[in-house]
This record gives C-alpha cells, sequence and structure tokens, in this order.
C-alpha cells in the first residue's frame, strides 16, 4: 500500500476510497478502470509506465465499468472493441 503522499494518481479519481487502502498490485483493475474513463492525461501516462500493456488489456477485458468513449480510447491499446464490455449503464 502506498502512503498518501506517495498516490501517483490524481486523488479526485478515488473519491470514494481512501487512498491508503488502495494496493497498486491487488487493485490493479479498479485503478485502470479510474484512470481510463476519468483520469487526465497525466494519469494516463503515469498508468502507462506503471502497468505493462498486458497488464492494462487484461484489466480492460475484465472491466465492466467502460463507457463507449473509453472503449474507442482505448484502441491505444490494439485491443478490439469487441474484447471490452460497454456497461449498459452509459447507453
Amino acid at each position: 500500500k502506498l502512503a498518501l503522499n506517495e498516490f501517483p494518481f490524481s486523488q479526485y479519481l478515488f473519491w470514494d476510497t481512501p487512498v491508503a487502502n488502495i494496493d497498486m498490485k491487488r487493485n490493479k483493475r479498479y485503478i485502470v478502470e479510474r484512470v481510463v474513463t476519468r483520469g487526465f492525461l497525466q494519469d494516463f501516462y503515469l498508468l502507462t509506465k506503471m502497468y505493462n500493456t498486458e497488464e492494462i488489456k487484461e484489466a480492460l477485458r475484465k472491466s465492466k465499468e467502460l463507457d463507449a468513449k473509453t472503449v474507442n480510447f482505448c484502441s491505444y491499446f490494439n485491443l478490439p472493441k469487441s474484447e471490452m464490455h460497454v456497461s449498459s449503464f452509459y447507453s
């Protein structure tokens, strides 16, 4: 776990969870979802430095929280749209 002053991403992305409780390995999918759906470009660049492309792609494949715009954006990872799930919440 990281201390509050060590957390690399924008704190507002994790408004519903104390940052001190976020484990960078165990909560990888949660972090990837928040960064790609709500993060700044700076957060995205940090994400690509903290996790390798395969780790990010796997998190995106498992996610049930993506909107259509995020799925289109994720083509950056050469991940087919058909491998990601667009949440019905955003439809």
